[in-house]
C-alpha cells in the first residue's frame, strides 16, 4: 500500500470507526463531547451510517489501489472543515465541532503530503 493509499485506508477506518459507527451506535456520548444535542437522535444516527458508508469506500478505494480517487478526497475534506469553521463562525454550532474540521483538515494534510511525496519519488525531484 502506497503512503496516500495508507492515509486514505486509516482516513477511512476514523470515519467507520469513530465517526459512523459513534453516531450511529451512541450519539448523545459523542454530541455530548462537542456540547452538542440530538433532539431526536434519529437523524444523527443516520449521519453516522453515511460517515460510516463514506469511511467504507475510502477503505476499499485504498485497498483497491484507486489512485485517481485518492487526490479527489483531499479537496473534499478541505471543504467539510471550511464548512465547519464557517457554521461555527456563524454561531451555528459550538467551537468544540473544530475538533472534527482539525481531523479533516490534518487528514487532508497528510494524504496530500504523501501524493507529492509519491509524485516526487516518481519525477525524481
Amino acid at each position: 500500500m502506497t503512503k496516500p493509499q495508507f492515509s486514505l485506508f486509516v482516513f477511512g477506518l476514523y470515519m467507520i470507526f469513530c465517526v459512523g459507527l459513534g453516531f450511529m451506535l451512541v450519539p448523545s456520548l459523542v454530541l455530548g463531547l462537542f456540547g452538542l444535542s440530538a433532539g431526536d437522535d434519529a437523524w444523527i444516527r443516520f449521519v453516522g451510517m453515511l460517515a460510516s458508508i463514506l469511511g467504507i469506500y475510502y477503505v476499499l478505494a485504498a485497498r483497491a489501489k484507486l489512485d485517481r480517487f485518492i487526490p479527489w478526497t483531499v479537496g473534499v475534506r478541505v471543504y467539510a472543515a471550511a464548512f465547519m469553521v464557517v457554521m461555527v463562525l456563524l454561531g451555528k454550532i459550538g467551537a468544540p465541532v473544530l475538533l472534527f474540521a482539525l481531523v479533516d483538515s490534518l487528514a487532508a494534510a497528510w494524504t496530500f503530503a504523501a501524493l507529492r511525496s509519491d509524485r516526487e519519488n516518481v519525477t525524481g525531484a
